[in-house]
């Protein structure tokens, strides 16, 4: 699945959007706008992002559980070789010690996450400050061209600002989105 990212400067022209793609097929799953103020979407009846599309929590708790793994089982190995423990050390410590890291730096992560803008919608921020509707569209490879082309011809005033997969990479910063300028 492909993102595509479109900005819009009015609630109206959303709600067109929105009511376009549904006539077209493309579902509430498949649709999200990110607004300053999400009231005018839900009182339009207009499928805003929800909590996991607008915080960091996955792509932070990603790499805080790798993180977390990676002490967690710098800690279990060395549990293991210093046999440290009152019972005799096995393989299933540093397994155990690495796990409990994941999770716990997964945690910390979501934690650390739920303060942050979602890193996809890093680039599109002051677009959205402004006032404007970032709309978010995932398409599969047969309702790409359909909904490039609805976007196109219908909706002249609404600018293409990128496109990205819907899969979140712990490995990913927001400059490395294909992003183009939106000024």
């Amino acid at each position: 699945m492909r993102r595509l990212y479109y900005i819009a400067d009015s609630l109206e022209t959303t709600k067109a959007i929105s009511e376009t793609l549904h006539d077209e097929g493309i579902t509430d799953w498949n649709f999200h706008v990110v607004a300053r103020n999400e009231s005018g979407l839900y009182q339009h009846h207009i499928h805003s992002a929800n909590t996991y599309q607008q915080l960091d929590i996955i792509h932070t708790g990603e790499r805080w559980a790798m993180i977390g793994a990676c002490v967690g089982f710098t800690v279990g190995m060395a549990l293991y070789l210093a046999d440290a423990l009152p019972w005799a050390p096995s393989g299933m410590t540093v397994v155990l010690c690495t796990l409990v890291g994941a999770f716990f730096g997964a945690w910390q992560g979501g934690m650390v996450g739920l303060s942050r803008e979602n890193y996809k919608l890093e680039p599109f921020h002051h677009e959205i400050e402004a006032g404007r509707y970032l709309i978010m569209v995932d398409v599969n490879d047969r309702t790409r061209a359909r909904v490039r082309e609805i976007m196109n011809m219908g909706f002249p005033n609404v600018r293409f600002c990128g496109k990205d997969t819907t899969l979140i990479n712990p490995f990913k910063r927001p400059e490395r989105i294909q992003h183009q300028n939106t000024h």
